[in-house]
């Protein structure tokens, strides 16, 4: 398995080059995803399901069937009525699915 470095994304009619380290989170959207960055947002034509294959796991977590973090911009956790969320650094919540909470739990001391 070759783990990608970067991406490219749409941006108007052209595609643009961004570094997978720079990516804060992903959100499936239908058969595309959108590309969360510190610049903004962006959309690839390529599934959630697709894009995990190449992403390094010890970097990028699958939290939710809609939602893949990366480690390193996960800000907190907290739990709310037997839900567990992430805080991203810009101020993001997602809620952990059921079927990805033992992953998340792994990270807990």
């Amino acid at each position: 398995m070759i783990l990608i470095t970067h991406l490219f994304v749409e941006e108007g009619k052209r595609l643009r080059r961004i570094a997978v380290q720079d990516i804060r989170y992903l959100k499936a959207a239908g058969d595309y995803t959108v590309v969360y960055v510190d610049k903004g947002e962006f959309i690839s034509s390529s599934g959630i399901g697709c894009i995990e294959q190449k992403l390094d796991p010890s970097r990028f977590m699958r939290v939710h069937r809609s939602f893949i973090v990366n480690l390193e911009y996960i800000h907190a956790c907290h739990r709310d009525i037997g839900r567990l969320y992430l805080m991203m650094d810009d101020g993001q919540k997602i809620g952990v699915g059921k079927r990805y909470m033992h992953q998340i739990k792994s990270l807990i001391l």
